[in-house]
């Protein structure tokens, strides 16, 4: 698994968050969670995009990949957060999710609904597979104003086998 700090994701949006496929191991995404909050309470459309490029600039930072299992293997996913939107975005093939997510007001950041879980395994009956360097999946804001103040929470939970 991997999660974001909470960041403030740039001034308009596209991807923020991503998990990038490798050349050695078969990525299996299992789950993808966002959570937001923002200067005056509301709602924003969000979505979970995969591409067949990877992106390219932009501002991004690596986040910590963190094994389930203390004797398992280091990942091999790349994943990255960003605070300014990749200057030239991958290739789209296509959105796999897209829905309103829940924003409270800054000091409401504890009330109920905040959030918002992905789990690929119920909603499409198996894993995003990422089958190479070129393969990504992220949360995406679609280029769309972003509101006032707000701070993003993300995370990915992912599995990853050899190439045979």
């Amino acid at each position: 698994m991997a999660s974001s700090s909470a960041f403030d994701p740039g001034a308009t949006p596209e991807d923020i968050f991503t998990i990038t496929g490798n050349a050695t191991t078969n990525v299996y995404v299992l789950r993808m969670g966002i959570s937001t909050v923002q200067t005056t309470a509301g709602s924003s459309a969000w979505y979970i995009a995969k591409r067949s490029t990877p992106n390219l600039t932009g501002t991004s930072a690596a986040r910590t990949a963190v094994p389930l299992l203390s004797t398992g293997s280091a990942a091999s996913a790349t994943i990255l957060q960003y605070t300014a939107s990749p200057g030239t975005d991958g290739t789209l093939i296509g959105n796999l999710w897209s829905g309103y997510v829940a924003s409270p007001d800054v000091a409401s950041a504890t009330l109920p609904g905040n959030g918002i879980v992905v789990d690929f395994q119920s909603l499409l009956g198996q894993p995003v597979a990422l089958l190479s360097t070129s393969e990504v999946l992220g949360w995406n804001f679609n280029n769309a104003a972003k509101p006032a103040g707000l701070l993003v929470l993300a995370w990915v939970q992912w599995a990853e086998s050899s190439k045979t």
